[in-house]
C-alpha cells in the first residue's frame, strides 16, 4: 500500500473473527485463532502504520473492538480477551504518540449483523 500510495495517514483496524464456544471447551486451536487475527494483527497493523506517521507527525488510528471486549459474554472467552487487548492498546498507543500528532481511538460497537454473526 505504501508503495502504491507513498503514506498512511489514516488506518482503521477493522477485521475479525470468531470461535465461539464455552470455556471449558474450548479447544486452544480456538483460542489462538482469535488472538492472533483479533489482537496480534491489529498490533502488527497499528505497528507499521505508527512508524509512518512519526515520521510524518501526524496520523489517525482508529481500532475497532467490541462491547464484548467491556462486558465479556458467555461462550467468547477469546474474542472477549482479544477486543479487551484492543482497548488497552488503543489507551497505551495514544498515551505513547499522541504528542507526535497521532490520535488512536476504539471504536466499540454492539451486535451488528453480518456473516461473521450468522
Amino acid at each position: 500500500t505504501v508503495d502504491e500510495f507513498g503514506t498512511v495517514d489514516i488506518l482503521v483496524n477493522n477485521a475479525g473473527i470468531t470461535r465461539d464456544t464455552l470455556v471449558m471447551r474450548m479447544k486452544q486451536t480456538q483460542w489462538q485463532e482469535v488472538i492472533d487475527l483479533n489482537l496480534t494483527g491489529v498490533y502488527l497493523c497499528l505497528q507499521a502504520a505508527v512508524k509512518i506517521m512519526m515520521k510524518k507527525k501526524t496520523g489517525r488510528i482508529v481500532n475497532i473492538s467490541s462491547v464484548v471486549g467491556k462486558i465479556g459474554n458467555p461462550g467468547q472467552v477469546n474474542y472477549a480477551s482479544a477486543k479487551a487487548g484492543v482497548i488497552g492498546m488503543t489507551m497505551a498507543t495514544a498515551k505513547e504518540v499522541g504528542s507526535r500528532g497521532i490520535t488512536v481511538n476504539a471504536v466499540a460497537p454492539g451486535f451488528i449483523e453480518s456473516d461473521m454473526t450468522e
